[in-house]
C-alpha cells in the first residue's frame, strides 16, 4: 500500500507545472464524499474537513487564533432584529461586492438566498449532521432585498446560537450549478437521499483551495484558486480587542470592536501561498513519522496528535519542530440507549463507575493523556464546568467494582452468580470472585440478567485499531476486562475508523452497542455542540446525537442556550447542561491530549503556531507557505 501512496503522490507531482509550489500533507484516513451537503450531513468527518474545508465562504466566521467573530461573505454585521406586523422578527445582512465563483462569475444574494431554501425545502433536519444548525426551527424565510442584501426572516427573535453562531455560519453554495439538482431532487420520493447522492463535477467554489484529484485509497489533491476573492487580504488584530480587514485590490474595508487601538497583535495576509496541497494516506502515524523525517512531506494532520515515542524520534531530527497546544475535542465512550440494558441509566452509572482514567493516565499511559470528566473541556474556562458528579471518584478499583454492583442491584439487575471482592484484608489476594444464591463462593460471576429477568446479550464495544489510535484501543480493551470482571457480557472490537463511523451512522439508524470515537469540537467561543450532540430532534438516522438521549429538561436548557442573547445567560445554561450530561452518562467522557504536531521548517511556514486544538484545528490555512 505503501508503494502504491509514493507512485500515485509522484505522479501528481510530476504532472504538476513547472517552478509550482506543492505541498505534500499526510492524512490517516481517506476522504468520503466531494458533495458539500453530504459532507456536512451523514459524511461529517476531520478527514473530509481537511481536504476540502476551504472551499465554501459563509456569511460570517470567527477567526483564529483569537477566535473573533467577522464578516466573511458579508460586508458589515448584521442589522438589529425588528419585529414586523405579522409578528414575525427580520434582520438584513450586507454582502461584499468584490467577490467571484471560481467560474468567474459574481457571488450575489441569489445564491445565498438558494442555500438556505434548500434547506427549507427538503429540510435541514432530513440532511443530517451540521445543517440542522444553520437552518434553526424558527427560521421562516430567507428573501432576496436586491442583489447584494438578504433578509432573514424568523417566527421569534433569535439567540446566539441560532443567529451569529448557527444561521451566519452556513456554507454558501452557487445556485447556477446546484439548481439543477435541487429541482431533480424535490421531484423524487427523497429529496435528502436524491441530493446526498450527486457527485459533482466542476462545481465552482468560492474559498482558497479547490479538490482537483482524488484517488480513492491513495491521495487527495488540492490546488489554489486564481479567483480567490480574499488574495492579498490582511485581517489585523490589535491588543485593545479591534480588528481590521483591508483588501488593497478590490479597496474592501471593514473595522470592527474598536478598529485599530493599540499595538498590533497578529496581521494575517491571505494567499493562497501555495499552487498545490496533496494529501497522501499514511496506514499508521510510524510510517507517516518516516515519511517527514526523510523530507516527503511538510507535515501531517491528525486530531490526536503526535504520539509520544514519534515526537522523541522526530525531536532528533534536523529541521523538525514540533509545536504543542492544548486540545478543544475530547475522546468519549457512548451507549446506544436505544437498547438495553444502555436504555438503563444504572447500567450507563456502573460502567463509568468501573473506568478508572487515573490508573491509566499513570499506570499505562504515564502521563501521555489527561483524564477528562466534563462535556466542555477546561482547556476553554470559561465555558468548563469543574463542579459535576464523576462516578467512581476516589475510589480504588474494589471499591469501584462494588458500587458499581450495588448501583446494578438497586435497579434490579442480578446474576446467577452475583459478584463479590473476596480476601479484602489482604491486598495481593484481593479479587472479584462469584456468589451463588446459597453463599457459595465460585471463581467468577456470571448470568448477568437483565431487570426484566431475561439474560443480557453479548454487548459490542467499537474501538479503534491500535494502529490507528493506541489510546483509544487501550481504552476499549481495559473497559471491556472491568466489565467481564463483574460478569457484564461486553466485547470489545478494535477495528477501522471508517467502520465505526459507518456503523454508528448507519443509514438504516444507530446499529452499535457502544463505541469509542474523539471529537473535534467546533467554534470555541461558542460551544453549540452542546444542543447537537443530546438534544432529542437530533435522535434521527444521520443526526449527532448517537445515544438517543432523550431529555425534556435538557431540551429546554438546549433551546435557551442557543436562544440566549447574551454570552453570561448562555454560560449559565452550559454549566447545568454539563450536570445534567455528566449525570445521566450518555457518554462518559474519558481523556484528551495535549496537541502536538509536527513539521519541516524547510518546507512550510505557518503564520502562527500557538491556537487552541492546534493548526490542524484551523486547517486548509491560506496563509501557509511553502519553503521549497
Amino acid at each position: 500500500m505503501r508503494k502504491l501512496v509514493i507512485f500515485a503522490v509522484l505522479t501528481a507531482f510530476l504532472e504538476a507545472w513547472a517552478g509550482a509550489q506543492v505541498l505534500e500533507v499526510g492524512i490517516f484516513e481517506d476522504i468520503t464524499t466531494t458533495n458539500i451537503w453530504a459532507r456536512l450531513g451523514p459524511d461529517s468527518t476531520v478527514w473530509n474537513t481537511y481536504v476540502q474545508g476551504g472551499q465554501h465562504g459563509s456569511l460570517y466566521t470567527t477567526t483564529a487564533p483569537t477566535w473573533t467573530w467577522l464578516p466573511g461573505l458579508a460586508a458589515d454585521f448584521p442589522s438589529e432584529f425588528v419585529q414586523q406586523d405579522d409578528g414575525n422578527w427580520a434582520a438584513t445582512v450586507p454582502l461584499r461586492q468584490d467577490i467571484k465563483w471560481s467560474d468567474g462569475t459574481p457571488f450575489t444574494a441569489d445564491d445565498v438566498v438558494f442555500t438556505y431554501n434548500v434547506l427549507l425545502t427538503i429540510g435541514a433536519e432530513n440532511l443530517g449532521g451540521n445543517w440542522p444548525s444553520y437552518a434553526p426551527d424558527a427560521l421562516v424565510a430567507v428573501e432576496r432585498v436586491d442583489d447584494y442584501t438578504v433578509k432573514f426572516v424568523f417566527s421569534q427573535k433569535p439567540g446566539l446560537g441560532e443567529w451569529n453562531f448557527g444561521t451566519l455560519y452556513c456554507p454558501i453554495v452557487q445556485k447556477a450549478y446546484w439548481e439543477p439538482y435541487f429541482q431533480q431532487a424535490v421531484e423524487t420520493d427523497d429529496p435528502a437521499g436524491s441530493l446526498l447522492a450527486v457527485v459533482p463535477e466542476d462545481e465552482p467554489i468560492i474559498g482558497g483551495y479547490d479538490l482537483v484529484k482524488w484517488e480513492p485509497g491513495a491521495y487527495a489533491q488540492v490546488d489554489k484558486n486564481p479567483t480567490y476573492y480574499a488574495t492579498g487580504e490582511a485581517t489585523t488584530f490589535y491588543e485593545g480587542g479591534g480588528a481590521v480587514i483591508d483588501n488593497p485590490s478590490s479597496g474592501f474595508h471593514f473595522e470592527a470592536y474598536g478598529g485599530a487601538a493599540g499595538e498590533v497583535m497578529l496581521s494575517l495576509t491571505e494567499g493562497p501561498y501555495v499552487d498545490s496541497i496533496i494529501y497522501p494516506i499514511y496506514l499508521n502515524q510510524d510510517s507517516a513519522v518516516m515519511a517527514l523525517q526523510n523530507g516527503e512531506m511538510a507535515t501531517f494532520l491528525n486530531p490526536l496528535g503526535l504520539q509520544k515515542g514519534f515526537r522523541q524520534r522526530l525531536e532528533a531530527t534536523p529541521n523538525v519542530e514540533i509545536i504543542s497546544n492544548p486540545p478543544w475535542g475530547f475522546r468519549y465512550l457512548a451507549f446506544n440507549m436505544r437498547r438495553e440494558p444502555m436504555s438503563h441509566k444504572a447500567f450507563r452509572v456502573a460502567v463509568a463507575t468501573l473506568i478508572d482514567r487515573e490508573y491509566l493516565a499513570e499506570n499505562v499511559f504515564q502521563g501521555i493523556i489527561t483524564p477528562m470528566y466534563s462535556a466542555v473541556p477546561n482547556s476553554n474556562p470559561f465555558w468548563y464546568n469543574p463542579d459535576i458528579v464523576i462516578y467512581g471518584q476516589g475510589m480504588d478499583h474494589f471499591q469501584r467494582v462494588e458500587e458499581a454492583v450495588r448501583v446494578l442491584k438497586e435497579a434490579g439487575f442480578s446474576w446467577d452468580a452475583e459478584p463479590v471482592v473476596v480476601d479484602k484484608d489482604n491486598p495481593r489476594n484481593t479479587r472479584v470472585a462469584g456468589k451463588l444464591p446459597d453463599g457459595t463462593i465460585v471463581d467468577a460471576p456470571s448470568g448477568f440478567k437483565l431487570p426484566s429477568g431475561e439474560y443480557c446479550p453479548e454487548l459490542e464495544l467499537l474501538a479503534p485499531s491500535a494502529g490507528y489510535d493506541p489510546l483509544r484501543a487501550t481504552f476499549g480493551l481495559y473497559i471491556e476486562q472491568w466489565c467481564r470482571e463483574i460478569g457484564l457480557p461486553v466485547k470489545a472490537n478494535l477495528t477501522g475508523f471508517n467502520v465505526i463511523v459507518n456503523k454508528v451512522w448507519a443509514p438504516d439508524g444507530f446499529n452499535f452497542d457502544m463505541y469509542i470515537l474523539g471529537w473535534s469540537l467546533g467554534d470555541p467561543s461558542f460551544p453549540d455542540y452542546l444542543y447537537y450532540f443530546w438534544h432529542s430532534s437530533q435522535d434521527v438516522p444521520d443526526g449527532f446525537n448517537t445515544p438517543g438521549y432523550r431529555n425534556p429538561e435538557y431540551d429546554k436548557l438546549a433551546e435557551d442556550f442557543l436562544a440566549a442573547d447574551n454570552l453570561e445567560t448562555a454560560r449559565q445554561l452550559a454549566f447545568k447542561m454539563q450536570e445534567m450530561l455528566a449525570e445521566d452518562v450518555p457518554y462518559v467522557i474519558l481523556f484528551d491530549t495535549p496537541i502536538a504536531e509536527a513539521y519541516r521548517a524547510d518546507m512550510i511556514e505557518f503564520p502562527y503556531t500557538e491556537v487552541l486544538g492546534g493548526i490542524q484545528f484551523v486547517w486548509p490555512l491560506t496563509t501557509v507557505k511553502a519553503l521549497k
